[in-house]
């Protein structure tokens, strides 16, 4: 399930990420993730969302999760 829209998709339509002392980064197979679609990657409430799951600012939290999109 997306964190930002609550729609339910399957595995392979989602993006896998978890936080790590309050940074975004992408799931390493250990630990609690979040999943979030193609769809909401460009919403403008998914700052909220972020920053409300890794407990840190929208601003920081968006861009940590442009980072990691860019770089792979």
């Amino acid at each position: 399930m997306c964190i930002n829209c609550k729609e339910r998709y399957h595995q392979n339509e989602l993006h896998r990420f978890q936080c790590v002392e309050r940074t975004i980064r992408t799931f390493r197979g250990v630990g609690r993730s979040f999943y979030i679609c193609s769809d909401c990657m460009e919403d403008a409430k998914l700052p909220k969302s972020l920053a409300r799951i890794c407990k840190t600012d929208p601003t920081s939290a968006l861009k940590m999760l442009k980072e990691i999109v860019e770089n792979g």
